[in-house]
């Protein structure tokens, strides 16, 4: 190692290798380099091929896979030492006698065809039987200088690993979320206090692309109707509240001309956790937006077994989804004005819900709890 500076460089390479994986060859190229090493390796070791990998700097792929396939299998280093603490570092000679490893078939059709004099190893990680090492490959061994800089080093390599394992965690949980969002009936929105769309799934991608009455201007949520857009900035605001409880929010039904339903909207506050000088843009709400034209309405049948609903009264409710009000359904169904109250009253009483706007959501969440089972 040539300065502090160097050091310091080859720390800062290292944790953006834990921020991007990708980096790792290169990164272990500038670490071979600072012990005079011509190759290093990051491999993780364990009892089946399967939980073994490999990257490198400086060796050939072909011996990188030879390794992880056979070699690894016959490692004597690693037969010795499976389970050694993460942190450690140490060389083959600490291991296994020289003139014992030697005589391995590892260290004659490994090692030695490569020009592998001397190994030096970090432990950076131990999880359930599996390990993972950063290895030095030197052309002769290595002194004790060059295990003092290595656990100088090693600490870094650990927290860099560790940034990788939550970062393709995050990654797995953010793609898995993102994939259940796309695949619900209903489009969802996380906005910020502002309005401003942070995040919309495919859903609520085509209501921007269709004449829905929803659409983005500059990035801000809006109704075509200007009251209508005021009243959902308004619930959007109060989800934002500092001390927002989940009550916060509401339900807001947004027209789209003539002859066409109105959409049916859910705001709902977002909490987190993370400080908001952490976050650019802070998701304070989520919307469930419903097309009561383009969401198949669940069944009488299924209204019935669920909320104990009668025949009529689930006929009722189904034509409430349609959302243009209990004269509009009980036209539809020909009976009278009374008669649909009287429905309503006890299909809130069944299902629990007080307002129309709840009903519409709590029937529209019920058949999808029953898809999902």
């Amino acid at each position: 190692m040539g300065s502090e500076s160097d050091l310091v460089a080859l720390i800062a390479a290292i944790y953006e290798a834990g921020m991007d994986f990708s980096l790792w060859p290169g990164t272990l190229g500038r670490i071979a380099a600072a012990f005079g090493a011509p190759s290093a390796g990051m491999a993780r070791q364990g009892k089946t091929l399967a939980e073994c990998w490999g990257i490198s700097s400086g060796i050939q792929p072909a011996a990188i896979k030879s390794y992880v396939d056979y070699y690894h299998g016959v490692n004597p280093i690693w037969q010795r030492v499976p389970n050694t603490p993460a942190g450690t570092v140490q060389t083959d000679t600490m291991v296994i006698p020289r003139r014992d490893l030697v005589r391995t078939e590892f260290f004659n059709d490994y090692m030695f065809p490569q020009r592998i004099g001397g190994l030096l190893n970090s432990v950076v990680l131990l999880e359930e039987g599996r390990q993972t090492v950063v290895t030095m490959h030197g052309r002769q061994q290595f002194d004790n200088d060059d295990i003092q800089l290595y656990k100088l080093i090693t600490p870094h390599l650990q927290r860099a690993v560790q940034i990788n394992l939550k970062s393709a965690q995050t990654e797995i949980n953010h793609a898995a979320s993102i994939e259940a969002l796309n695949r619900l009936t209903e489009g969802v929105l996380f906005v910020d206090a502002t309005g401003a769309v942070i995040f919309a799934n495919s859903i609520a991608e085509n209501f921007f692309l269709a004449d829905t009455g929803l659409r983005q201007r500059d990035g801000i949520l809006q109704s075509k109707v200007p009251s209508q857009t005021a009243a959902l900035h308004a619930l959007i605001a109060k989800c934002g509240d500092e001390g927002a409880i989940l009550s916060s929010g509401g339900f807001l039904s947004l027209s789209r001309g003539a002859g066409r339903l109105p959409l049916s909207l859910m705001i709902a506050p977002m909490p987190h956790r993370a400080p908001d000088w952490l976050i650019g843009k802070r998701p304070v709400a989520i919307i469930f937006v419903t097309d009561p034209e383009r969401v198949p309405k669940p069944a009488s049948r299924q209204l019935i077994e669920q909320f104990g609903l009668t025949r009529a009264e689930a006929a009722f409710a189904i034509e409430i989804l349609n959302g243009d009000g209990i004269q509009a359904a009980a036209d539809r169904l020909s009976i009278s004005r009374a008669t649909a109250r009287t429905h309503l009253a006890r299909v809130f009483d069944k299902t629990g819900a007080r307002r129309q706007s709840e009903l519409v959501r709590l029937l529209m969440s019920g058949k999808l709890s029953m898809q999902r089972d």
